[in-house]
């Protein structure tokens, strides 16, 4: 299982009728052709950096940011409860937290993220996933820069699981490039209403993993994360359309060649520190080495509250 968050916004100036006709129309058409996907971003983006920030610079003192979350799965034919596989999660709850030690140069990233069971019991969690780090962002040509160790482990919460054990952990190395175009041509900031065009690149190494899988289906163990994301928005970062894609290997099979792709299309609206965000996400294998061909989907809506704190009082 694999996870996102949308960026802290301001509010807008309202755009002209033809621009707001446009923008739904495009909302609309990417949820249509959209393919089924379950990735679920566990994992929040760093500082939330979109790639439109100055240079990271040390900042002297302790500083907290992130969010915290609740979502439903309206919609889940396949996407599992619990790490191995059974059950059909209903709700999702957790948050993300940046602890900055030296500023972006040296941060502690954690998240936590809490599955129910819709089959078993909607409220009572069902799995457990926790994620820690150490990581450094940095400006570079382009963008910026993010390097860092996590290890995840993902745990079974209520004793449903069919079978004894029932949890997945790794520790990883990854990299990330964080590029912003609004930052790079501000006539695209202008014509998106004080919007964007961001993405990010990420490659990442599972250093250390005796239970993370490979594919859907919990066979073969992870090698390396290839992921890629982009995001549009509009109205001051209010509205956005974003797409994710992550791939893992099996190192085992083929260390190189994709063993399993997570797609996730979706939208986002923010207002101040809270946001709105529906996804349509498919995670399904790329290879034929599986024990079945598996494939887990769903629907989710889920909404956000962002903050930031130092310790001097003040707001970053």
């Amino acid at each position: 299982m694999h996870y996102r968050s949308g960026p802290v916004l301001a509010w807008p100036r309202f755009p002209s009728r033809r621009v707001v006709a446009i923008t739904i129309a495009i909302t609309i058409a990417l949820a249509a052709i959209a393919p089924a996907a379950r990735a679920l971003d566990k994992q929040g983006a760093a500082h939330r950096n979109d790639g439109a920030a100055g240079p990271a610079q040390p900042v002297p003192g302790l500083e907290v940011s992130g969010q915290l979350f609740f979502g439903v799965l309206p919609y889940n034919p396949s996407y599992a409860a619990r790490p191995d596989n059974t059950g059909h999660a209903l709700l999702r709850c957790g948050g993300h937290a940046d602890i900055n030690l030296l500023g972006e140069r040296l941060f502690v990233p954690l998240d936590l993220n809490l599955f129910s069971d819709g089959d078993a019991s909607p409220v009572r969690p069902s799995e457990v996933d926790f994620i820690g780090g150490l990581a450094s962002a940095w400006d570079v040509p382009g963008g910026s820069a993010e390097i860092g160790a996590r290890a995840e482990v993902d745990t079974n919460a209520d004793g449903r699981a069919a079978r004894l054990g029932g949890r997945q952990a790794y520790a990883d190395v990854r990299g990330r490039y964080v590029v912003s175009l609004g930052r790079q041509l501000p006539a695209i900031t202008s014509a998106l209403a004080q919007g964007d065009v961001a993405g990010w690149l990420t490659l990442g190494w599972f250093a250390w993993n005796p239970t993370y899988y490979a594919r859907p289906d919990n066979s073969g163990k992870a090698l390396l994360r290839y992921a890629a994301h982009a995001d549009v928005s509009f109205w001051r970062h209010r509205l956005a359309i974003l797409a994710d894609a992550t791939f893992f290997t099996d190192r085992t099979a083929n260390p190189v060649r994709p063993s399993e792709l997570d797609l996730t299309l979706g939208a986002s609206l923010a207002l101040g520190p809270w946001a709105l965000q529906v996804a349509f996400e498919r995670d399904m294998p790329t290879d034929d080495r599986g024990v079945t061909r598996l494939v887990q989907q769903m629907v989710m809506v889920q909404g956000s509250w962002s903050f930031a704190w130092n310790a001097t009082g003040r707001m970053p």
